[in-house]
C-alpha cells in the first residue's frame, strides 16, 4: 500500500465529497487545511461503486468548516474521516 494518499480511491472520493459541501457552505474558493482518516474495515477488493459516502457538517464558523465523512458498505462502516476546510483567501 502506497503512502501517497492521492493514489487511493477512498481518499479521492472523500475529498471530492467534502469539497462539494465546503464549496456550498463557504464559497467556491476553499482549501483543505487538515484531514484525519480512520480505516476501520478495509478489503483489498474495495469496490468504488458498492458503497455510500455520507458527509455531514460538524461545526461551522464564518470562514472555517469542520466536516465528517463516513464510507459505508453493506451497513458496515469502512472508513471515517474528519477534516477542516477554510475559505481560500
Amino acid at each position: 500500500m502506497s503512502n501517497n494518499l492521492k493514489e487511493h480511491s477512498y481518499y479521492n472520493i472523500i475529498i471530492e465529497d467534502m469539497k462539494k459541501y465546503a464549496e456550498r457552505e463557504l464559497s467556491k474558493d476553499v482549501k483543505l487545511l487538515s484531514i484525519n482518516i480512520d480505516i476501520e474495515l478495509f478489503d483489498i477488493g474495495f469496490e468504488d461503486n458498492l458503497f455510500d459516502v455520507k458527509t455531514s457538517i460538524e461545526k461551522k464558523s464564518k470562514d472555517t468548516l469542520f466536516l465528517k465523512s463516513i464510507i459505508i458498505e453493506n451497513k458496515n462502516t469502512l472508513i471515517q474521516a474528519t477534516a477542516i476546510w477554510s475559505k481560500d483567501i
